[in-house]
């Protein structure tokens, strides 16, 4: 049999490094009935496969395929080509290929040209109905992500989810049958890099490459800037720090403008908060674990993640996190610090205990010793699609 695993992420962000992280962990999936190949749309992962001397294709469609792409996304159109048996483009490019199983390694819209292939689906958002009203799913975005889900969930062989909250999501909110999901953790790339660079002076690029406070308490946000990751709730939490003359902690912002950094900008400075917030903008691999490592806490108080990238890299550096506890996984919530994502003066009277009272903390470092090692077991994830590819 042969597989394909599809690789549709982006080049930047947590979607490049989760890909980064799968393609490896694939490759070491040892399997004597079946071949296992790449295929990806995007050139730069084509060129990263190439030199790594893995075995791949490139998805370019022609002029007529995007034509035909584009009138698919009507379903009565889709409907018609159906009644006539035309198959789609993807499909042909499938069967040209002499490919039997396609496995998804994140939410694609080529999900919905696989109907009449055997295919594996991975569904990140199941509760993507409680963001919809955000600017980034709007104008389609969100009617694009729940029409993957409902896809996957009628026509999937599997589909893979990160964590038992996400199960339930899928199986209460789009009656998905229960065998049909896999559970299968994030496994950051990260701690990876870190590894193969252990003997850099991360101390030295901290003070160099970041003109950040001294003698103050480092609260780390590692996010792009969408409207859905609630920046906004750091910055009202920041009046209450101003307010109470809490001159003891500085914010630190990384990640790109994904429409809504000028607004968290245009709010700083109109409230004078400046000297409480730094923006560092996109930062490299070894800047962000500079970052993770000599920061004092990490906060995520994001609307959507039930199991999240940053979680998972700070939990493996050891940071105290303050989590939106109203998304995290059950699971997970034991260790971080529950915050409510709309509450701002309760996050900085959560802030202050936790800083200002080290014996009252509610969470001490030394209980996350082992938890990341327990929660991204990378031979549970070799395990898991060696036993699944045997049993196809």
């Amino acid at each position: 049999m042969r597989v394909a695993f599809f690789i549709d992420s982006s080049s930047v962000g947590g979607g490049y490094y989760h890909m980064l992280n799968f393609v490896n962990l694939v490759k070491e999936i040892k399997l004597e009935k079946h071949s296992i190949v790449f295929i990806t749309r995007n050139k730069k992962i084509f060129k990263l496969l190439n030199k790594s001397g893995i075995k791949n294709y490139f998805f370019e469609p022609g002029l007529l395929s995007k034509i035909t792409f584009k009138l698919l996304r009507s379903r009565f159109i889709t409907k018609i080509f159906e009644s006539i048996n035309y198959h789609n483009p993807f499909y042909q490019f499938i069967k040209r290929n002499e490919i039997d199983y396609v496995i998804f390694n994140e939410p694609s819209y080529f999900t919905l040209y696989c109907k009449h292939l055997n295919f594996i689906s991975y569904i990140f958002n199941t509760e993507i109905d409680d963001v919809k009203h955000f600017n980034e799913f709007k104008n389609g975005n969100y009617e694009r992500q729940k029409r993957i889900i409902l896809f996957s969930v009628n026509y999937a062989k599997k589909i893979f989810v990160f964590t038992k909250t996400n199960k339930l999501d899928l199986i209460k909110r789009y009656n998905c049958d229960s065998s049909k999901i896999l559970i299968q953790n994030l496994i950051p790339y990260l701690p990876e890099i870190y590894q193969n660079n252990i003997e850099v002076d991360y101390k030295k690029i901290f003070k160099t490459k970041f003109a950040l406070p001294q003698n103050k308490k480092l609260l780390f946000y590692p996010a792009q800037f969408w409207e859905h990751k609630n920046h906004i709730l750091i910055i009202d939490m920041i009046q209450h720090l101003k307010k109470n003359k809490f001159n003891e902690i500085s914010i630190v912002f990384s990640g790109n403008d994904k429409g809504n950094f000028s607004k968290i900008k245009h709010i700083v400075e109109k409230e004078g908060l400046e000297s409480y917030v730094n923006f560092l903008g996109e930062i490299s691999e070894l800047e962000l674990i500079a970052m993770y490592k000599h920061c004092d806490y990490v906060i995520i108080p994001t609307f959507i993640g039930r199991c999240s990238l940053p979680l998972l890299e700070s939990i493996f550096f050891k940071k105290i996190i303050f989590y939106n506890k109203d998304i995290l996984d059950l699971s997970l919530l034991e260790y971080v610090i529950g915050i409510d994502p709309n509450n701002a003066e309760e996050l900085f009277l959560k802030i202050k205990k936790n800083i200002l009272d080290k014996n009252n903390q509610e969470i001490e470092i030394k209980n996350l010793t082992g938890v990341y090692e327990q929660l991204c077991d990378k031979k549970n994830f070799i395990n898991n699609f060696q036993n699944l590819l045997k049993n196809m």
